[in-house]
């Protein structure tokens, strides 16, 4: 299982630090198309990319909330076909820790078609379909161009979970 965590040190060297409490918590993951792609969501404002998923709400469960984020963000629906593990980040600068479940789900229904939620279409994002080599090179890029430590953070911790799943199916553990 994926159990990673991402401290001040990852982005600035140093000691990390790991905070005692966590600020907040987050359901995200790899979605997949009929044709294994995975749907990258573009911020278009800056050009770089994320995974689906953010926070859980008060009484909703960890699988449930990356099932909803997903259909926000990106208006399709999806089932979940694992669990892949965890990711802390300890952002020692700010004063924030997020403590994140990773998922890798399936896309039901018309994977093409993008009809995000109204707050996901002010955002202006869209949701592009490349493999999961590709989402990789997109996040190693994004982190060379990246300069802004909450971004960096957010960034760091896709990277992870992407080559997370990547090591695994090549191993055979998982199957998509």
């Amino acid at each position: 299982m994926l159990n990673a965590v991402i401290t001040d040190a990852d982005i600035n060297g140093g000691e990390p630090k790991i905070m005692s409490d966590f600020s907040r918590y987050g359901s995200r993951g790899i979605i997949l198309n009929d044709e294994n792609l995975s749907g990258m969501i573009l911020m278009t404002a800056n050009g770089f990319y994320k995974l689906p998923g953010g926070g859980i709400e008060l009484g909703e469960r960890e699988k449930d909330a990356f099932v909803r984020e997903v259909r926000e963000q990106t208006g399709l629906s999806c089932e979940i076909i694992c669990e892949l593990g965890t990711v802390e980040e300890h952002k020692g600068k700010s004063g924030f820790s997020q403590f994140s479940y990773a998922y890798l789900g399936r896309v039901r229904g018309d994977a093409k078609k993008h009809s995000a939620a109204a707050n996901e279409r002010l955002l202006d994002c869209s949701v592009n379909w490349m493999s999961l080599e590709d989402a990789a090179a997109v996040m190693n890029k994004s982190l060379e161009m990246c300069g802004d430590y909450k971004m960096r953070f957010m960034m760091m911790r896709e990277k992870k979970i992407i080559d997370y799943v990547i090591d695994m199916i090549g191993k055979g553990e998982i199957t998509i």
